[in-house]
């Protein structure tokens, strides 16, 4: 049964359950996966999937849930026993309704149907990156390269319809020396026109190389020029805790800050359900409203929250078009670039470290915003505007916002980042951060 068939069937079977609302959600895709360890493919494999959430709402009570057998009487099935756990839940004490007036959000959006048959492209492109780690001197690299294309199909009960499409294609390689020095090298795009697999795998082994013999640093405060990579990590958490979900738990350090500064003058940050270049971008969100832009941080100080229609009912304003139902969450976040260049910020460096990669960021008080993350695969000491040595057993703490506001400098240069340290497609510049606590990780030679 097509996408459209199941939503309509669905609808049918809800309506007679006598609902106040319902939204059903059905998407379809496929991924192709390959990993790569000592050089050599590891894993290839190529799932397909589908996906139908069923959103119901009566009496104050509301409930959404998801199942893959897309079969009309299992989706039958489903329907009815979400509606028995609903009318036994507990009312809400602020809920929305869904819009009086349909939306028809039939689009063609964006995706490259090349990468729904690329068994061929993706052992090509790894090597590919595999090569150019060698020639820059690594000895041995491992990775994963992955690549999806993705429908999805909306009907609410109000009227609304909607239809859009998405691709993605992510390569990350890891390479090292012989002496277990490491680097990272990513490609991320919507397209396969976009990807790089010979630059991700060039920085990879460069870093792999220039990370021998790398020693410990000194525990205080450092400049820290931070890569597109590790920036992304840290603004994510931005765009995932300027939910107003977030913000009316508890949980979220930007609580109670609309109107104030939060960031440098020179920060700006903006979620896009779509723009040109992103990934797997969205014409709608989950309760069937457009998406949009919306500038979270302008010139340092915090715009607003991200907002599905119950939260904006609760906070007294609109919706903006983030739904999770449940959780309001970014699609697709972009810091605005500077007009720096790398070597111009370096320079800028009296005292500094260069962070590429980083892994096991950890926030410690999420309503302060206070985390730590290890820097790993190509991190330098810099010393008055000079790359002396590498470093590797280290450890930053900070709080996000004191990070955030100390930002001096933007790259011009901007890149998209998304692999399993960001989940939120992040457009960003490198950044200068100043004044940040650096600590030893672990005790004496560390392992790379």
């Amino acid at each position: 049964m097509q996408p459209e068939e199941l939503n309509e069937y669905g609808m049918k079977v809800v309506k007679r359950l006598g609902v106040e609302d319902a939204i059903l959600q059905t998407s379809v895709g496929s991924e192709h996966m390959l990993r790569f360890a000592n050089d050599s493919l590891s894993v290839a494999k190529r799932t397909e999937e589908g996906v139908v959430s069923v959103y119901l709402a009566k009496d104050g009570r509301r409930i959404v849930g998801g199942s893959t057998n897309m079969s009309e009487r299992r989706l039958e099935d489903f329907v009815g026993r979400l509606y028995k756990t609903l009318v036994n839940l507990s009312k809400e004490p602020v809920y929305a309704r869904l819009p009086r007036t349909p939306s028809d959000l039939r689009t063609p959006g964006f995706s490259d149907k090349r990468l729904a048959d690329s068994e061929r492209e993706i052992p090509e492109l790894a090597a590919e990156a595999i090569s150019a780690a060698h020639e820059a001197g690594a000895s041995r690299s491992a990775g994963s390269l992955e690549a999806s294309v993705s429908s999805t199909h909306i009907l609410a009960s109000n009227g609304t319809v909607g239809k859009d499409s998405s691709s993605s294609i992510l390569l990350n390689i890891r390479s090292f020396t012989e002496r277990n020095a490491s680097g990272h090298g990513l490609s991320c795009s919507e397209s396969l026109d976009g990807l790089d697999p010979r630059q991700a795998g060039r920085r990879a082994g460069e870093n792999a190389k220039r990370m021998l013999n790398s020693g410990q640093p000194e525990a205080g405060k450092y400049s820290l020029l931070l890569s597109p990579t590790v920036a992304a990590n840290l603004v994510s958490l931005v765009g995932e805790y300027a939910s107003a979900f977030a913000v009316d738990a508890g949980t979220s350090f930007l609580a109670d800050k609309v109107g104030k500064k939060v960031a440098s003058a020179d920060f700006c940050l903006t979620d896009h359900g779509r723009i040109k270049g992103c990934l797997d971008g969205t014409n709608f969100d989950d309760e069937g409203t457009p998406t949009r832009s919306t500038k979270i941080i302008e010139g340092g100080v915090l715009k607003g929250y991200l907002h599905n229609l119950t939260t904006a009912k609760k906070f007294k304003t609109e919706t903006t078009g983030n739904a999770g139902i449940v959780e309001p969450a970014p699609w697709n976040l972009e810091v605005a670039a500077g007009d720096s260049d790398y070597d111009e910020m370096v320079k800028e460096m009296k005292r500094g470290i260069i962070l590429t990669s980083n892994w096991y960021t950890r926030f410690t008080n999420s309503r302060t915003g206070e985390f730590s993350t290890v820097p790993r695969d190509g991190t330098y000491l810099v010393e008055k505007g000079r790359i002396t040595k590498p470093l590797s057993g280290l450890r930053v703490s900070d709080s996000v916002e004191r990070l955030l506001s100390s930002v001096r400098l933007l790259s011009k240069l901007r890149e998209w980042i998304e692999w399993w340290e960001v989940d939120t497609p992040t457009l960003i510049p490198w950044l200068l951060v100043d004044d940040v606590s650096v600590t030893r990780a672990y005790g004496e030679n560390p392992s790379a």
